[in-house]
């Protein structure tokens, strides 16, 4: 099979393939054991109203994916879906995959009712930057972040 599907359990090694990579590409250490990937996976999984996760697959191997958070406020008509994690096998990049999962994104979103689809980019990563501008997103405000100190 060629193409997005929804994700399971046994593409989370794949998945985790693809997180290492995405933090290598941005000069950060991070590893996500096994154990950790399928906590997260069974947590997302409960809540499908809220977390709505894909894989671009070609053939049967795992090349892309993408996760979405679907979440309400008062000051949005619908709601918003927040594009979470973006990633693509280096060695496809560059052939419309990021493309057709973001648009796969879109369609999810509006198909959940929400009437904006949004993302947060790290402001060093102007590669990612460059392909949401390109794929029509424009920057409307200033994502802030406070990271939690880290327990030994």
């Amino acid at each position: 099979m060629t193409g997005i599907r929804c994700i399971t359990e046994e593409d989370l090694p794949s998945i985790r393939k693809l997180i290492e990579q995405l933090a290598v590409d941005l000069g950060e250490v991070f590893e996500i054991s096994e154990e950790k990937a399928l906590e997260h996976y069974q947590a997302m999984q409960e809540h499908p109203e809220v977390y709505r996760s894909f894989v671009y697959c070609l053939d049967e191997q795992v090349i892309g994916f993408i996760s979405l958070v679907l979440y309400r406020s008062f000051f949005h008509r619908k709601g918003t879906a927040l594009v979470n994690e973006l990633v693509v096998e280096k060695e496809f990049r560059n052939q419309q995959i990021g493309k057709a999962l973001l648009e796969h994104a879109f369609l999810v979103a509006k198909e959940a009712g929400m009437d904006e689809l949004e993302v947060g980019v790290m402001k060093e990563n102007t590669r990612a930057i460059a392909f949401y501008r390109k794929n029509g997103f424009d920057e409307e405000y200033l994502l802030l972040g406070k990271e939690f100190c880290q327990e030994v």
